[in-house]
């Protein structure tokens, strides 16, 4: 016989065959595939570890115990903490079905603890970078090191979050954290248009991003306007056939930078 020392012989009676890739039951006993399917439902030790006698068992086959599943297996696989049967596809499922729900619960509890804590340390860590972001973006800032790279940073932060039209090429998209019309709460919602655009089309694209009524179309009503400073409601782009690249251009405008969404009078 070759390579002797390698692989178990099946303990079948009838088989005895080497098998390199053996499988033990609980019995000790050492078996082939084939046979172990047909050994462990029948093993005592197999019964008494998993009290196999309340499983649901048809016609020598293993029903699985998820509720909505009814896939037949030759072999058992049983949960070790319900000692139930499940199928391939929900054997490693993270919940037991049994589980103590006053179990469950309170380990859901104790994992949201930690989650809290971070999202409440995130919240103040964000809070004072906002804070920090204003103060050196804000017109009149004296350090100018200190705002470009505040604008750098904003600009990061504003990408990663920004929504817009995807059919907006990515080289022509300038993005701005747009706050909206205080009669609508003065939410921010970061938005990315297009820099060939002129500032009246960014207008209407910005208010349906943010969801604000925009009624720029209608004679007498209160019109939307884009102001570059939030603190400012007289400071507006007041022409709205310039071409947003001109503006960046000429300063008048950043990519990332704050903007406020704000109706006026006709």
């Amino acid at each position: 016989m070759e390579l002797p020392s390698i692989g178990q012989q099946c303990e079948d009676p009838t088989c005895k065959q080497l098998d390199f890739l053996p499988l033990k039951c609980k019995c000790n006993k050492v078996f082939c595939s084939e046979h172990y399917a047909l050994h462990i439902q029948e093993c005592a030790t197999m019964k008494e570890h998993f009290k196999v006698a309340n499983l649901d068992k048809k016609s020598g086959m293993w029903i699985c115990s998820h509720p909505d599943c009814k896939e037949k297996s030759l072999v058992p696989l049983i949960c070790e903490k319900c000692h139930q049967h499940y199928c391939v596809a929900h054997r490693h499922v993270t919940e037991c079905y049994k589980e103590d729900p006053s179990i469950k619960q309170a380990a859901i509890a104790k994992m949201q603890v930690p989650i809290a804590e971070f999202n409440a340390a995130k919240a103040k860590v964000d809070q004072k970078l906002d804070e920090n972001l204003e103060a050196a973006t804000k017109k009149g800032a004296t350090n100018k090191k200190k705002s470009e790279m505040a604008l750098k940073v904003q600009l990061m932060r504003v990408k990663n979050k920004a929504t817009g039209l995807k059919s907006i090429p990515s080289a022509d998209r300038i993005y701005f954290n747009v706050t909206t019309p205080k009669q609508l709460g003065e939410s921010k919602k970061a938005v990315f248009v297009s820099k060939t655009w002129s500032v009246g089309r960014a207008i209407d694209a910005i208010a349906d991003e943010c969801k604000v009524p925009n009624r720029n179309n209608v004679a007498n009503a209160e019109k939307l306007r884009l102001f570059t400073d939030i603190q400012n409601d007289t400071d507006y782009i007041q022409d709205l056939s310039k071409i947003l690249n001109n503006l960046v251009h000429d300063n008048q405008l950043v990519d990332g930078q704050n903007l406020k969404l704000e109706y006026v009078q006709p």
